[in-house]
């Protein structure tokens, strides 16, 4: 009876806990209703971007030709506006090549001010019959816009305005259903060019961005659709790039396809691009690119054959950003607008545009509401590091199926704002399933506290083994105060807390100093016991053997007693006689010391008396070398931390070591060991050691005074 009773209570703890969620989910999707008016939009229009930016559209034809009025064109031919006959000229260069069709991005509104009648009106002195010998230059421009399609550009204008007037070129014989054309973009009046280039010109095209280009569709303004369709008093008027394409195509009939909810595109002779209810393109954007771009001073000075218009549309208008034509596009990129006509061209061409219709919004409620569910369902159940998995791993599936949605189809999912509404919802679960799960969190932390005192108690032994190793190697300095034949520094740095690296300097009698440095295989404990043994019985079996090479094979057979982790030892140990400077030695696998001769470096020649590391053959024959020290001769010898220290990207090598050595070769003993430590860890630039690093160097002075 007792567990039945505490199982109902447990249940209807469970169903409390998931009452708020509940709420929370609700509130959300009233929220994603209305996200339009939020700043949520912020968010989806950032996500959209992202898609575009990280799959932009291919833009692997280019059937558009910029014709820019940059600033190499405004340098040659002066300030805008230009006259009418320079434009003329410009046209005529451009209709020679036989385009497609020619759109001109720019309003021709006022007369030329070189007009004849303009000078009559600032110059009332000239002559009447000098006047009437004088070019028109609007008649010459409109006679150049006369050879082949052209669109002038046309800019709706939301309410009348001084100078508006109603462009003369709209569509023929548009057919379209009502609720089409009620949802259209509607214009009161029209910024147009002179009745002259309107009658020479075969159309005239809209150049606005979207009448919510300032409001809601915008972040930063950032342009991210195009009218397709718009009307102006109710006369139909294409975009400018469409309405080139339909001249192109030889004036076919322009038929709007819709559903319920709008139009879902626009057809053009064989043509189709799909677009929102009220005729605005969802612009796929790709990268900028200059290939198609030229400059109107290098065409009117005919750097570039008439032939490369040939069979292509061509764009005439401003690319200077002193002309203030610039567009931000979802890319990232500042464009002038004559591109954004080019865009829409290739995507007409290639009836590909960005698709959000009506239902989208649905189906991300819906996203949203399930996802609620499952997390109410599955977080209370579930432990709170896999409730944060599940969640982490539902926002992905959301955020991912956006992006892949956008690969497949060109579609606009956002799976990022029911994401986004339902971190309230989780946060609510996972604190119910936090304290459910309290009575676990107080046992880890026991268990935390019992694993820190081990490895406190284990830093403390490790420490106090540091200790008790550094006190096994010998102080040069307080060894060898007062010796005057020899000077001798020495320093070793474990990587870890302690190491496997060792260096010994000792006299034999009054005249043979024994150095020896060694490098134990491994790093840690194991090595430091095998290394504490081996500097051990180097000093004892140097001291009782006369033959050095003897000595070492002893060596090697003491060490490898019970040498049960198969370590083994590089070595090098040196005897020398210091009245003649005469040194004796046997490398056991180790690097070759290097020798600082007035100035120059060498290294010790230990290929032939070299032997493998102490303990890797055993019973190995060691034999001793021999060389000659000179008086000031300096001796260095170093284990591979110092040769093998990297930062990441290299290794210190030695190059950077006989680099050192010169740098420092002047320098005291003590000093210059110093230097060589500190140019090391400058190399490895932070980075942690690798290796253990240790330094022995030995400065022969030669016979003293009393010697000789």
């Amino acid at each position: 009876m007792r567990r039945l009773t505490g199982l109902l209570l447990a249940a209807i703890r469970l169903e409390h806990s998931r009452i708020l969620p509940l709420l929370l989910l609700v509130a959300a999707l009233l929220l994603q209703f209305s996200s339009e008016q939020t700043p949520l939009l912020t968010v989806r229009e950032a996500l959209f971007d992202q898609y575009q930016r990280q799959m932009p559209r291919e833009r692997s034809s280019e059937p558009v030709i910029v014709v820019g009025i940059d600033s190499q064109s405004l340098v040659k031919h002066g300030q805008w506006p230009w006259s009418r006959d320079l434009m003329a000229q410009l046209v005529n260069r451009i209709q020679a090549g036989q385009p497609l069709s020619l759109g001109i991005d720019i309003v021709f509104s006022e007369p030329d001010r070189f007009s004849p009648a303009g000078l009559a009106a600032r110059y009332p002195d000239l002559p009447a019959d000098t006047l009437a010998r004088l070019p028109d230059p609007d008649q010459q421009l409109a006679s150049a816009l006369s050879v082949r399609p052209t669109v002038l550009a046309v800019v709706g204008l939301s309410k009348e305005l001084p100078g508006s007037t109603q462009a003369a070129r709209p569509l023929p014989a548009f057919r379209a259903e009502a609720a089409v054309q009620q949802q259209l973009p509607n214009y009161a009046g029209a910024l147009a060019s002179l009745p002259l280039l309107e009658k020479a010109a075969a159309g005239e095209g809209l150049i606005n961005g979207s009448q919510g280009q300032l409001q809601a569709d915008s972040e930063r303004g950032v342009l991210r659709r195009i009218p397709a369709l718009a009307t102006i008093q109710q006369l139909p008027f294409l975009s400018l790039p469409l309405e080139m394409v339909r001249l192109a195509l030889g004036d076919p009939a322009v038929v709007p396809e819709s559903g319920s909810d709008g139009m879902t595109a626009i057809r053009i002779g064989d043509y189709r691009l799909p677009t929102q209810g009220n005729g605005e393109v969802l612009l796929h954007f790709g990268r900028a690119s200059s290939n198609y771009y030229l400059s109107a001073a290098d065409v009117l000075a005919g750097v570039h054959p008439t032939e490369i218009f040939t069979g292509r549309f061509v764009i005439v208008g401003f690319n200077s950003t002193g002309l203030q034509d610039r567009i931000i596009t979802p890319l990232g990129e500042s464009l002038p607008g004559i591109d954004i006509h080019a865009q829409v061209i290739e995507s007409l061409l290639e009836g590909t545009a960005l698709k959000r219709p009506p239902w989208m919004s649905g189906l991300e409620s819906a996203t949203l509401l399930l996802g609620g569910l499952l997390l109410i369902v599955m977080i209370p159940v579930l432990r709170p590091r896999y409730a944060v998995i599940s969640f982490a791993t539902l926002g992905l599936l959301l955020v991912g199926s956006g992006f892949l949605a956008f690969f497949t189809g060109r579609w606009l999912f956002d799976g990022l704002t029911p994401f986004v509404l339902l971190v309230p919802v989780f946060i609510l679960l996972l604190g119910n399933t936090l304290i459910a799960a309290d009575s676990q969190r107080r046992t880890a932390e026991r268990t935390l506290q019992q694993s820190r005192e081990e490895a406190a108690r284990a830093a403390g032994e490790l420490d106090a083994a540091r200790r008790i190793q550094r006190g096994l190697l010998p102080n040069p300095a307080t060894l060898f105060a007062d010796e005057q034949r020899f000077s001798i520094a020495a320093l070793l740095e474990p990587a870890l807390a302690v190491g496997g690296d060792y260096y010994d300097c000792f006299m034999l009698d009054q005249q043979h100093l024994c150095l020896a440095i060694g490098d134990v295989s491994g790093k840690g404990v194991p090595a430091s016991l095998f290394m504490a043994m081996s500097k051990t019985l180097t000093g004892a079996l140097m001291r009782r053997q006369s033959d050095l090479g003897l000595a070492v094979r002893e060596l090697e057979c003491e060490l490898s007693r019970d040498n049960s982790e198969y370590l083994f030892v590089t070595a090098f140990i040196g005897i020398l006689n210091l009245q003649s400077g005469h040194l004796e030695y046997v490398c056991a696998g180790h690097d070759a010391p290097i020798i600082l001769r007035h100035g120059q470096l060498l290294r010790i020649d230990t290929a032939e008396k070299a032997g493998p590391p102490l303990c890797a053959l055993g019973n190995f024959p060691y034999q001793a070398g021999h060389l000659q020290l000179l008086p000031s001769d300096r001796l260095y010898l170093f284990t591979d931390g110092v040769t093998e220290a990297g930062n990441g990207k290299a290794m210190f090598g030695m190059t950077g070591l006989h680099a050192a050595i010169l740098k420092s070769g002047a320098d005291p003993v003590e000093r210059a060991t110093t230097a060589l430590r500190d140019a090391v860890r400058r190399f490895e630039s932070g980075h942690p050691p690798t290796d253990d690093l240790t330094l022995l160097v030995m400065h022969w002075h030669g016979q003293t005074t009393s010697e000789r």
